[in-house]
């Protein structure tokens, strides 16, 4: 059950503690069950009565084990566990890319919009149009003049439920006869979409900068997947001379898909679209409401160049639009009142602040000159690279133990280290925590690592 490596620079105790979490966690130690006795425990790994009282003490204090008295330590029972949560979720310190301030959102304005519109409009019940709604569409046209300077028609913006999905149906438009390219840093959610449509992703080399120009400039024809504005997992943020080089690229059988999800919250100024600098021209620009409004919010849009326009409306003709019609008329609403942008700028001011409060507490604490923060330019979470001695699995295992959900970079995207990017380098998002658990939690993370600073 129990194995340890006296080499390791991990206490015994820590080994042991992650051990019975393991089994816990992984359902082969259920609750209630006994664990062995410290007696036991002591001539079975050869170790002192100390470390096995260590060891168990923090298993109890952190709820895995509950004691007895004159029984022994048995799993508690006091928490449901599975697959998908290897912590407890109470007193856990979650820094992972995805989380949002939940408390901010506008649900009061937003379920106030949506019940008048239900009540006004009992037909949107029924089919709507199959490209999205039109008032939709035309409250997005204006909102990305307004807001990114994209000049664009209605008629080439389409709706759909989801980033996902509209890149599914991208794919499914031009990648026949074209191959996929993407950073060899990738955004795991598009690698699947990829995945389901068994296409075989080229991988393009990146520079210090974003990815190589020189190596794209080998592929003849190709959909380029890029998110210019903090690139998912490494938050990149391409330069304006990057940005020209990339539309250089385009041309007859040569396509730029633009992620620009994040790009409301950018806190440096705002860089030029890749669809501006084209002129429209050989790029499908993609946005998405997640991250604004509320996680659960599935609608996404695309803002189709001409030439890709045609071959959506025929290849769509005959599918029915999947995004609820109350929804839609309801974020066309939220928009043209002015909602969505003071929302916005409200989310931008609070995560600016949240950023602002990690690299304090990452300055005052003891990780200060052991981490080297990338990737804060814009979004909810950057790049933390620390320079200390541990393997990854071992020092993430640490922090799980703490209590602290933080993902290290290779972890994030799946594939061997990068060059640029060595190990122990961890994306730590901000987005759900409030600015005194940033502190706390930053707190314990360099007390989870003291053996290494």
């Amino acid at each position: 059950m129990f194995k340890i490596d006296r080499d390791s620079k991990t206490p015994i105790y820590i080994q042991i503690y992650n051990c019975v979490v393991d089994e816990i966690v992984n359902g082969y130690l259920i609750a209630n069950e006994a664990l062995p006795s410290r007696r036991a425990l002591c001539r079975e790994l050869n170790i002192s009565p100390m470390t096995v009282e260590n060891a168990y003490g923090k298993l109890v204090s952190d709820g895995y084990v509950i004691a007895k008295p004159g029984s022994g330590y048995y799993v508690s029972s006091d928490r449901v566990w599975d697959d998908e949560r290897k912590v407890m979720t109470d007193n856990v310190f979650n820094f992972s890319s995805n989380g949002v301030e939940i408390s901010k959102l506008p649900f009061a304005k937003w379920s106030k919009l949506m019940l008048k519109t239900i009540k006004e409009d009992a037909g949107l019940f029924q089919h709507g149009e199959k490209h999205g709604e039109y008032c939709l569409r035309k409250s997005i046209r204006r909102l990305l003049f307004r807001t990114q300077g994209i000049q664009c028609k209605t008629e080439q913006i389409v709706i759909g439920p989801g980033l996902e999905d509209l890149m599914r149906e991208i794919f499914l438009l031009l990648a026949y006869k074209t191959p996929i390219l993407m950073n060899n840093y990738y955004n795991y959610r598009i690698k699947s979409v990829a995945n389901v449509l068994h296409l075989n992703p080229n991988f393009i080399e990146n520079g210090s900068n974003g990815i190589d120009i020189s190596e794209l400039m080998k592929y003849e024809t190709g959909v380029l997947y890029q998110k210019p504005t903090h690139d998912l997992p490494t938050g990149v943020t391409l330069s304006n001379e990057k940005r020209e080089e990339l539309i250089k690229w385009l041309g007859d059988g040569r396509y730029i898909i633009e992620d620009t999800s994040e790009n409301d919250y950018c806190y440096a100024k705002r860089k030029k679209t890749l669809w501006e600098l084209s002129g429209g021209k050989n790029v499908i620009l993609l946005g998405s409401f997640s991250n604004t409004i509320a996680p659960s919010m599935k609608i996404g849009y695309a803002v189709l160049p001409e030439q890709v326009l045609k071959f959506w409306i025929t290849n769509k003709r005959f599918y029915a639009n999947r995004v609820s019609r109350a929804e839609q008329v309801t974020l066309s609403k939220f928009i043209d009142l002015g909602y969505y942008e003071q929302h916005v700028g409200y989310m931008r001011s609070i995560y600016r602040e949240k950023l602002n409060t990690l690299r304090s507490a990452i300055t005052d604490s003891e990780l200060s000159a052991r981490t080297k923060l990338s990737g804060d330019e814009a979004g909810m979470f950057c790049l933390a690279e620390f320079d200390i001695d541990a393997d990854e699995s071992e020092s993430s295992n640490l922090l799980l133990n703490s209590g602290i959900k933080a993902s290290p970079l290779n972890s994030s995207i799946g594939i061997p280290s990068l060059a640029r990017y060595p190990k122990n380098t961890y994306v730590i998002g901000f987005g759900e925590l409030k600015n005194s658990q940033i502190n706390d939690g930053i707190k314990r993370w360099a007390k989870a690592w003291k053996i290494y600073l």
